[in-house]
């Protein structure tokens, strides 16, 4: 099979879903696939050669700036040039399928498929305009943030489910009842996310630190959290937040921080490196991830490969995922008191913690390996390329 993939960024570091679509490749590739991914190249990015894989670099480069998404007139840019790019692509390599990330991807990819009659998959993470009637005013109001992403994104958003495509893939179940509810009409196919298996690094455990891995932006909800902190050292004066990652919302984070004097207590790490990111969930207590909207939280799966607990809202697809008092804790998001009194549960109890994580690392095996991943993938396509 020959396919072609539409991602502006494709990466295994800068974000879920980039990640996911590297993983689609690399399953394909090892598989005896062709793919062909059409992407802007991101400053300071390694990209690697594959066997089967052919990267295909269009302008512009784009500059990786935590959680903010690319300007409207790179999504312009990079819009026209993989449209120009994927004809020739489609007409020398004949290709079978069209599977495009959302966004800029999907309306080249439902154009291309319009021009060439080829089945395009588009991938849809999750609903922003559902997550509360005011996210786009909350996003907007983030350091940075385009005033006109923010005019134009729920637009665009509603326009994805009109664009051209054959079927939509997504991540969860959550993911797919908010499609539904948006108003899709074509097939949704649901296919967990997966990780490649990292090293279990088996670090010292510090029953005393927490940690939390993503883009630091307002529905990630990290006040719960600091708040929570700020009521937990009162009876554990040692305990110790890292927040791994960037993003628009930093600014009021850290003066958040600073307000409740939490220095000591709450450590800003920015990006690091992808062993070092695992170090440090292994090294921790449990991750934490108060997310107010996810279209599935691969974060998850990297800490039960630590074998290490996770503490989510209690909002789906994270309720999904972990299970309460068997996973970790699912809490409500609003209320920094329960997320206090669970903290400390952890700290009294890290044999509670072990055990947690230890059941988090076999639902990772049993449930969302990469073989099953590939296989519902691959059963996608062939249900929607022409025969």
């Amino acid at each position: 099979m020959n396919v072609l993939l539409l991602s502006q960024f494709f990466s295994t570091t800068k974000g879920g879903g980039e990640y996911v679509f590297s993983l689609i490749a690399k399953n394909l590739a090892r598989n005896g696939h062709r793919v062909w991914i059409i992407t802007n190249r991101i400053l300071g990015e390694e990209y690697n050669t594959f066997d089967n894989i052919e990267l295909i670099f269009v302008s512009p480069t784009l500059e990786y700036k935590g959680g903010l998404p690319p300007s409207f007139l790179d999504n312009i840019q990079y819009s026209i040039n993989t449209i120009i790019a994927g004809l020739k692509i489609i007409k020398n390599e004949n290709i079978d399928l069209i599977h495009s990330n959302n966004f800029a991807p999907a309306l080249s990819g439902a154009i291309l498929s319009s021009l060439t009659s080829k089945p395009h998959v588009t991938t849809i993470h999750d609903v922003f305009s559902l997550c509360g009637k005011n996210y786009w005013k909350m996003w907007g109001n983030q350091h940075a943030v385009s005033k006109i992403n923010v005019m134009l994104a729920p637009f665009f958003e509603k326009l994805m489910t009109k664009l051209n495509h054959t079927c939509v893939h997504t991540v969860s179940n959550a993911s797919k009842d908010d499609l539904i509810q948006f108003g899709e009409k074509k097939p949704i196919y649901v296919i967990h996310n997966s990780i490649v298996s990292p090293q279990v690094f088996g670090s010292e455990t510090n029953p005393l630190q927490f940690v939390y891995v993503g883009r630091l932006v307002f529905y990630k909800n990290l006040e719960v959290v600091i708040k929570a902190i700020n009521i937990s050292r009162k009876e554990e004066p040692r305990i110790k937040l890292i927040i791994v990652g960037d993003g628009p919302h930093k600014e009021t984070l850290l003066k958040l921080t600073e307000n409740l004097h939490l220095e000591s207590h709450i450590e800003f790490r920015g990006h690091v490196t992808e062993d070092e990111k695992m170090k440090l969930i292994s090294s921790s207590n449990a991750l934490v991830l108060p997310s107010l909207c996810e279209g599935f939280g691969l974060v998850i799966l990297e800490a039960f490969s630590q074998n290490r607990p996770v503490l989510v809202s209690n909002l789906r697809p994270m309720s999904d995922i972990v299970t309460h008092e068997s996973t970790g804790f699912v809490l409500d998001p609003h209320d920094q008191n329960v997320w206090a009194s669970h903290l400390l549960k952890l700290i009294k109890s890290p044999e509670l913690a072990l055990t947690m994580g230890q059941n988090g690392n076999k639902i990772l095996i049993s449930q969302y390996g990469q073989e099953s991943m590939y296989q519902k993938l691959l059963n996608m396509y062939n249900g929607n390329i022409k025969k």
